[in-house]
């Protein structure tokens, strides 16, 4: 016989083997007393079954407290399993945005919590200076269908600068889908799967107001880019944001905390009570030296800012113009200058915005302010949620403390200017028309080219001129008169000049390209 063993006699060995190795297990298991047996195995056999020489550990039984809280996470995931969905995204390279524009690496971009909490990852070229094209990054994250129309609420972050996106639905069909609405204020975003599957299970949303720490809560979502897992935990924490909690939105006013485990990739997903009720957006962990905490933006804020974003595709924030910190925390230097009569709590105006409500009013720069409406203030924090309940278009009256003196001013409460609003509704002069430069996030938003360069209409004043053309807010104003314009200024300037017959402006709407006709003012 060769010396060399044939894969066929290998593989009979090996069921001789396992034969003669369940033969031997049933000899031994049917063996009567007092009848011979085959020969008791040595200290080698029994220690490679250990079952066989050694007792074994005795069945416990759950305790019903036990057995019905597993039941209750068990009836909870599989409740919300079908509404919870992994977001895929692409995110180009800054060059669509244009050579002037900095070319910043979106991967470095992004807050240290942020990197830990969003699983991203560039292509093999990233950050390289070679001449081959880089590759496209990729980032994955989580959301949770919210409406029938098939819209997923995520973080802002999950799809900042995607170029493209892809849901993939329980069951892993891959659906495109296409941003509506972004804000990095809260950190909040809706995308809109592109098809509406036949099966779509919209989840049910709770009341995060009465969420109480204690309380056992389930995180879902697609960390790493798996399949939907899901942790428990209970509510560790919950209250305003304060300076001790960093939260990834400067406007995210309250916070959920848990400790159930949450790991990159499941931002934007769930935060579900054993109710099956959605309470809160999970936005990002902490870790330190007391341990990881997940924070989550509570349900009932991320409801107001998604129907804001499916209404306008923005939310609008209230707005006075100045930056604030703790008159506590100043240091001493600062101290010495405010001389004496200053109060020991309040909120130190460290900046007042150019041309703002704040300023308007007559607020500067050192006073300290004490109250809003009556309100007592003690920190910065307290001034932020003061102005946040207010409705843009209101008055406050602000106390404050200057050289030592106690005053009362009044401020209006204006809107707070998006990123890139350059042109105000009066600067358009009679044609009754705010616009914003288009940017590459806004573009992604209103389902357009990264690359489209013009000028967004935010705002159209009932009977203008605008309005009876025909321009609706979410247009976006490509050509004046036959000529490009690359931004809200040019589109302005263009509409400012006089011209008899109106202006012919060619837009981009909901229905494609157009061109209409702007009535001279």
């Amino acid at each position: 016989m060769s010396g060399k063993y044939s894969p066929r006699l290998w593989g009979s060995l090996f069921l001789v083997a396992g034969a003669a190795a369940l033969s031997f297990g049933v000899t031994r298991a049917t063996a009567m007393p007092g009848v011979a047996g085959p020969p008791a195995p040595s200290s080698r056999a029994g220690a490679s079954d250990p079952a066989a020489t050694a007792p074994v550990t005795p069945k416990t039984d759950r305790p019903p407290a036990a057995r019905a809280l597993s039941q209750a996470f068990a009836s909870t995931a599989r409740a919300l399993r079908p509404s919870v969905v992994r977001i895929d995204v692409e995110i180009g390279r800054p060059e669509a945005a244009g050579p002037n524009e900095p070319q910043a690496d979106e991967g470095e971009a992004l807050p240290p919590e942020l990197k830990r909490f969003f699983h991203f990852n560039f292509g093999p070229n990233s950050g390289r200076g070679d001449a081959a094209p880089p590759a496209p990054g990729h980032g994955t994250g989580s959301g949770v269908v919210v409406d029938a129309s098939g819209d997923v609420v995520t973080n802002s972050h999950v799809i900042d600068h995607a170029s493209k996106v892809t849901i993939t639905m329980d069951g892993g069909e891959e659906i495109p889908a296409r941003v509506i609405g972004r804000d990095p204020q809260t950190d909040l975003a809706v995308v809109r799967l592109q098809r509406v599957p036949a099966r779509l299970v919209v989840a049910r949303l709770g009341n995060s107001d009465q969420v109480e720490v204690g309380d056992w809560v389930l995180a879902i979502g697609s960390p790493l880019g798996l399949d939907q897992t899901v942790t428990a935990g209970i509510v560790s924490g919950k209250g305003h944001v304060g300076r001790y909690v960093q939260m990834s939105g400067d406007r995210v006013r309250t916070y959920i905390s848990t400790d159930a485990m949450i790991n990159p990739g499941n931002s934007g997903g769930p935060l579900v009570n054993l109710q099956g009720e959605v309470v809160g957006i999970n936005t990002l962990i902490n870790t330190g030296p007391g341990g990881a905490y997940g924070f989550a933006i509570p349900i009932n804020e991320a409801t107001r800012v998604t129907r804001a974003l499916l209404a306008e595709g923005r939310v609008r924030y209230p707005y006075v113009g100045v930056h604030v910190g703790d008159e506590a925390t100043l240091p001493a230097a600062e101290k010495q200058k405010q001389g004496p009569g200053e109060p020991d709590k309040g909120a130190f105006v460290s900046e007042v915005a150019e041309g703002s409500p704040a300023a308007r009013a007559g607020l500067k720069r050192g006073d300290v302010i004490t109250s809003v409406n009556g309100q007592p203030i003690a920190t910065a924090a307290d001034v932020v949620d003061a102005i946040s309940t207010k409705a843009i278009g209101a008055s406050v009256s602000i106390g404050l403390v200057r050289d030592g003196k106690p005053q009362q001013i009044r401020v209006g409460v204006g809107e707070l200017p998006s990123a890139g609003q350059e042109v105000a509704l009066e600067e358009t002069g009679s044609a009754g028309l705010a616009l914003q430069t288009v940017t590459p996030d806004l573009a992604a938003s209103l389902g357009l080219p990264s690359g489209t360069r013009g000028a967004a209409v935010t705002d159209v004043a009932t009977g203008s001129p605008a309005a009876r053309a025909g321009l609706k807010p979410g247009d976006v104003v490509l050509e004046v008169d036959r000529k490009p314009v690359a931004s809200a200024e040019d589109a302005a300037a263009a509409i400012r000049h006089p011209q008899a017959n109106g202006h012919l402006v060619r837009v981009a709407g909901e229905h494609g390209p157009r061109f209409l006709t702007l009535p001279a003012g």
